[in-house]
């Protein structure tokens, strides 16, 4: 008479060094973990699975990023009323367009810019189309998007140089992009393959929805978590664990300071002959 006896193993982990992640990458995407008691799944293990139970994710992962598409370079009035060039650039982190204005009108009054009655510039969504709409406040006012580290794309706009013209504000000729990801993936060498992405595999072992708004900590709980098939760990012994996290295209991502955590469950069928 054989059977088989329903066996798992629980784990938390955390890309938070104090909790003992190591090799975390400068972005805070990638971490490490070094186990002192190896993990160890017995050699006749059957339907070895694993799974994220939850996760525990900083949405706070930033669209504008210090370098890459910081910058507005733009030309206008100062508050003298001379007409001078303006390079604005925005601190890094996770905007949404009422931030994005905030932000552009305060480093323009910082810069010695115009800024009463209005700024320069001012920037408001057209909900129709969910494009952006650029107003210029004051004649010989432009805005270069020419240069490749503004942040055209998450408005909308193309690499153009813009002036005032009869149709102030000017529509984007773009959606804006301003979600720059749809979900995250977490990833893990515990699995050789991992959830199947249409015809790939990258090794992904969960996926995590945003579903709070921009600095809010996400607290996924699945109702039916992903199992994913891992025979490779039927009779293995691990003693370290790689994890890293990617949005929807498999991008690595800044977790701007934050860390991760994910609970992970091992289950297994041990098989017992009588």
């Amino acid at each position: 008479m054989s059977f088989a006896v329903n066996e798992e193993i629980s784990m938390i982990v955390s890309s938070d060094p104090d909790t003992g992640a190591t090799n975390v990458s400068s972005d805070g995407s990638y971490f490490e973990v070094q186990l002192q008691d190896s993990l160890k799944i017995p050699k006749d293990a059957l339907n070895v699975q694993v799974s994220v139970e939850e996760a525990v994710i900083w949405w706070t992962v930033p669209n504008i990023i210090t370098g890459k598409n910081d910058k507005i370079y733009t030309s206008g009035p100062n508050t003298s009323n001379d007409i001078l060039p303006f390079t604005i650039t925005i601190p890094q982190g996770l905007y949404d367009l009422s931030a994005l204005n905030q932000a552009i009108a305060r480093e323009l009054e910082i810069a010695g810019a115009k800024v009463d009655p209005e700024p320069l510039i001012s920037l408001s969504p057209d909900d129709a189309t969910q494009k952006v709409e650029l107003r210029f406040n004051y004649p010989n006012v432009s805005v270069d998007f020419t240069q490749a580290d503004t942040f055209r794309e998450i408005l909308g706009f193309n690499s153009n140089i813009y002036t005032p013209v009869p149709e102030n504000p000017i529509l984007a000729e773009n959606i804006a992009q301003f979600n720059q990801i749809n979900y995250f993936l977490i990833h893990s060498d515990l699995v050789s393959k991992g959830i199947r992405f249409n015809n790939n595999y990258n090794q992904t072992i969960g996926q995590v929805l945003i579903d709070v708004s921009p600095g809010s900590q996400i607290v996924s709980t699945p109702f039916n978590p992903a199992r994913i098939p891992a025979p490779e760990l039927a009779g293995a012994t691990r003693t370290n664990l790689r994890f890293w996290l990617t949005d929807d295209k498999d991008r690595r991502v800044n977790t701007n300071g934050e860390v991760y955590t994910a609970r992970i469950v091992i289950r297994w069928l041990k098989p017992y002959v009588i």
